[in-house]
Order: structure tokens, then C-alpha cells, then sequence
């Protein structure tokens, strides 16, 4: 998802990993309770570990960058392939004039292809979060 640039801005160095963790954890997830399912009870991920497991600092003042309206369109395209077309309705305000919609995205990505190369994967992946 390249997300190491966005750390690497940050600490300087790759966040060590713990990939037996991840994988634990990731086995042990419920999504129709957010939460984890363990063999002590349910566990519930806080911001705080979120940072140990990513290694990104959660302290200080918040980071957000600004959103250009501007173009929103071809860096979606950029980022899943696709470019979600422009609004047609000339009586009706722009619903999204900086997002896509739940719909698009549904119609666009609902299931990955099963034979997809690593770059369609990549995309899909991307349209999911």
C-alpha cells in the first residue's frame, strides 16, 4: 500500500514488524464485533496498539494534509485504475465533489478477480480501504 514513504517520513527507519503477531491476530479478528477473539476473552485495538504494532509514534499534534478538491478524480484513477466519471446532473449539486461513492466503489471493486496480477490486487486492495 506503500505506506513505508509515509513512515519512513517519520522515524527515519522501516517500523520492525512482528509478522507472527500480525498473523495471530489477524486469524483471531471478528469483524461483526470489531474485536479480537482470544483464548483469555475479547480484546478491543486501541490507537496505542496500533502504534506498537506499526511502530508509527502517536504523540504530538495530529498530522493532516491538505485536500485539494482540484483533480480528486485522476488521483483516483492513479491510485485504483479507474477514474470515477463526472457529475452529469446539471439541476442537482455535486453529492461528492471531493470523494467517490459507496456505489461506484461497489460496482467497480465488489470482488477481486481470482487470477489477478499483483498490480489488480494492489488496486483492489487500495478500493477496500
Amino acid at each position: 500500500m506503500d505506506l513505508l514513504q509515509f513512515v519512513l517520513n517519520f522515524k527515519g527507519t522501516p517500523p520492525w514488524l512482528n509478522s507472527t503477531a500480525i498473523t495471530t491476530l489477524t486469524d483471531r479478528w471478528r469483524p461483526e464485533t470489531h474485536s479480537f477473539h482470544l483464548a483469555l476473552g475479547e480484546m478491543t485495538v486501541t490507537l496505542e496498539d496500533i502504534a506498537m504494532i506499526s511502530g508509527l509514534p502517536i504523540e504530538g499534534r495530529a498530522l493532516t494534509g491538505k485536500v485539494k478538491s482540484e483533480g480528486w478524480r485522476q488521483r483516483v484513477a492513479g491510485l485504483v485504475g479507474v477514474e470515477p466519471p463526472p457529475w452529469i446532473h446539471e439541476t442537482k449539486k455535486d453529492p461528492r465533489p471531493s470523494g467517490v461513492l459507496f456505489s461506484w466503489l461497489q460496482e467497480h471493486f465488489y470482488e477481486c478477480p481470482e487470477n489477478a496480477s499483483p498490480a489488480i490486487v494492489e488496486r483492489y486492495a487500495r478500493a477496500y480501504l
